[in-house]
């Protein structure tokens, strides 16, 4: 189905950003209206226009939480983060400065987003090798779970997910009484921007730390047989691989199943 675009990559992306509206992450009046100013198939007019929306959403933030209306600062800064992360998304050269700069104002718009959330969520950094991997820690309602496990949901993206949008699979786990626990990995946003590590094909060595650092930081209140691994575009394939050899995962979802990677590029 197309939006709007008739190229498909524009019309994909556009959806993409829209999809997030469920879980407040866009509103669909400003993905439309935002949509209609860029020119077809022009990357430039892309990030140009993105870029004007976050940048009103993120001044109308700043004042929602300067007079106190912390809910509408919250719901603003989470739309704010999605569209500086679609505004860059199609900056094809990777030296191209603005790309670093945009994608740093998302994730800031998403911290903010952390601050205002109740009950609040944390960024953490989950020991990997010789380094750390960036994640968030979503917990449960303490009163509401008193003195009972918890299942705990573990996600991850793909090839060019962040992981701020992760936020959007955390959300519905809250609701259904999950902890969370989102993370990126090896070749991922953060990992591979900043700290340059590139992907690897063996995601189980990923994903063993992973669950590590969920039972020894979370032991108390997770229930050890209900620990789900999620791999969402990609991360279906890694998700996979990774769960054939890391037997403390009790479920895996792959969204989607990536059966084979050649089908799915060529």
């Amino acid at each position: 189905m197309k939006v709007v675009f008739q190229d498909p990559t524009f019309s994909l992306q556009l959806l993409r950003a829209i999809s997030e509206t469920y879980n407040k992450g866009a509103d669909i009046g400003e993905c439309l209206s935002t949509a209609y100013r860029i020119k077809e198939g022009d990357f430039e007019s892309w990030y140009i226009e993105w870029l004007k929306t976050a940048k009103r959403v993120h001044k109308y933030a700043d004042e929602c939480l300067a007079s106190g209306h912390d809910i509408s600062a919250r719901e603003a800064y989470l739309r704010a983060s999605n569209y500086y992360r679609v505004a860059e998304f199609l900056l094809i050269d990777p030296e191209d400065p603005r790309i670093q700069t945009t994608w740093g104002m998302s994730k800031q718009c998403f911290a903010e987003v952390a601050k205002l959330f109740s009950p609040r969520f944390e960024p953490v950094q989950i020991p990997y090798e010789e380094t750390s991997l960036p994640g968030y820690l979503y917990r449960v309602d303490e009163k509401k779970y008193a003195n009972r496990s918890r299942p705990i949901l573990i996600v991850h993206g793909g090839f060019d997910s962040t992981l701020e949008e992760l936020y959007t699979s955390a959300a519905p786990a809250l609701e259904r009484g999950y902890n969370c626990l989102t993370f990126e990995g090896p070749g991922q946003g953060g990992v591979i921007r900043k700290q340059k590590i590139p992907f690897r094909y063996d995601w189980e060595k990923v994903i063993s730390p992973v669950v590590d650092y969920a039972l020894t930081r979370l032991g108390d209140v997770i229930d050890p047989k209900r620990i789900a691994l999620m791999g969402i575009s990609m991360g279906g394939y890694l998700a996979a691989r990774a769960a054939a050899f890391e037997h403390r995962l009790t479920a895996c979802i792959l969204y989607n199943g990536v059966y084979d990677g050649y089908d799915a590029l060529a």
